[in-house]
This record gives structure tokens, C-alpha cells and sequence, in this order.
């Protein structure tokens, strides 16, 4: 019973030893990103951001070019 105890301790001193400068590692290089990198990889791509080039003449909130119908007031857009 004891050798299990002895083997079982060694394995998990093992994944210590190797598992913590791994951890380390991660994480210094996660610090070590460039600001513009990290900046690059939160926004949004250009092709995402909604084109609102008019105003509903209703509401007055920003609608899409092609939009029929205002989704905030559902009055009709002329075109």
C-alpha cells in the first residue's frame, strides 16, 4: 500500500514541476501582448458596424440606406 502512496505522490510532484512554469509562461505572455494587438482583437470588424447614413423623420434615430420600415417607431421610409 505504501509503494502506491510513494508512486502516486511522484506523479503528482511531476505535474507540479512541469504543470506551474507552464502556468507562468501563459500568463507572462498573455501580460506581454501589445496594447494594439489586444485593441485589434475587442473590436469590431468594419464590415459588423451597421451603415446608418439618414435619420427616421419621425424619431429621429439612425436607420440603414436599404431599411423600409423604422424598427424603433415602424413608421414607413421614404426612399
Amino acid at each position: 500500500m505504501m509503494m502506491g502512496f510513494g508512486f502516486l505522490f511522484m506523479v503528482l510532484i511531476g505535474l507540479v514541476v512541469i504543470g506551474v512554469p507552464l502556468l507562468i509562461v501563459a500568463l507572462v505572455a498573455g501580460w506581454l501582448r501589445s496594447p494594439s494587438q489586444q485593441a485589434n482583437s475587442q473590436a469590431p470588424l468594419p464590415s459588423q458596424a451597421p451603415v446608418v447614413s439618414r435619420n427616421c423623420p419621425d424619431c429621429g434615430r439612425g436607420v440603414h440606406v436599404d431599411w423600409k420600415v423604422c424598427p424603433s417607431c415602424g413608421t414607413a421610409l421614404a426612399e
